[in-house]
């Protein structure tokens, strides 16, 4: 296996979407729909509007009201801003202790 394809596979296993999904997120416009992303993937419409509603449950990007279209934030042209984002506001404070996770509610 090839050095490529091994972090290929390590991309794939380590983040929530696919990395072929990653690369049509980063070509897409700010203002898109999911059809856009299932051209620029070559991927089916149903596929494309479950990443999409993946991409708005990870806050990736934000539905447009009355609107069949979504938005990038501003902070998240690419996908590596949003991850970079997320590094410092949320994985950084989780590893050094600042950011406590819940409390798990005791099973009686």
């Amino acid at each position: 296996m090839s050095r490529e394809e091994s972090l290929i596979e390590v991309l794939e296993r380590a983040l929530p979407l696919p990395p072929k999904i990653i690369v049509g997120y980063n070509r897409l416009e700010r203002d898109f729909t999911s059809g856009d992303l299932a051209k620029l993937c070559d991927i089916s419409r149903s596929s494309a509007k479950f990443y999409v509603n993946k991409m708005v449950d990870l806050r990736l990007v934000t539905k447009v009201p009355h609107k069949r279209m979504y938005q990038k934030y501003a902070n998240a042209n690419r996908f590596g801003d949003w991850m970079k984002d997320l590094m410092k506001l949320a994985l950084e404070p989780l590893e050094s202790g600042s950011l406590k996770l819940p409390e798990e509610p005791e099973e009686e």
